[in-house]
């Protein structure tokens, strides 16, 4: 009777510490799994602009919109946070494949995709955005085709700063 207690406390003990080692994980690896930042080779200006040109020249992609976030954030009662700008970008037929059916127009919280353009203050410019190898393996199925294959295209894109998005 007593090895039967002993391995149901086990039991139970160990269920709990997976749970909780499970939890660690997540908590400490989320961040950097989902968010990639990089380094830029060139100042705030002149990332901001290859980044708008290599995003336009590339055949289906178009910045939608910059977004002066500095400005945005002074102007509608924060204080200045320095050179920030939010470039929004889209492809069409990946939008469309991925809006299409029903099931997946949910997919439009997160189009148009997004870079963050930044300057901390060591003087040095940084480019992020969300990890598409990562976002993709979340949901599976045809959002990760699309996810995967635009990534692809984006990572090409995005040479000069040597972005590659990687599960892990």
């Amino acid at each position: 009777m007593k090895t039967k207690v002993t391995i149901i406390i086990s039991l139970i003990f160990g269920f709990l510490a997976g749970i909780i080692f499970t939890a660690i994980t997540i908590n400490l690896s989320a961040k950097p799994m989902l968010v990639k930042e990089f380094k830029s080779p060139y100042d705030f200006d002149k990332t901001v602009q290859v980044m708008i040109d290599r995003i336009n020249n590339k055949e289906g992609w178009h910045v939608t919109n910059v977004i002066d976030q500095n400005k945005a954030v002074s102007e509608n009662g924060g204080f200045p946070i320095g050179n920030f700008k939010i470039i929004k970008y889209c492809h069409g037929r990946f939008s469309a494949e991925m809006l299409k059916t029903d099931d997946r127009k949910m997919m439009g919280v997160m189009m148009p995709k997004s870079f963050a353009v930044y300057q901390k203050s060591d003087g040095q410019v940084y480019v992020s955005t969300m990890n598409g190898a990562v976002i993709g393996k979340l949901f599976g199925g045809v959002e990760e085709r699309i996810i995967e294959e635009s990534s692809l295209e984006i990572e090409d894109i995005m040479r000069f700063i040597n972005l590659k998005f990687t599960l892990f």
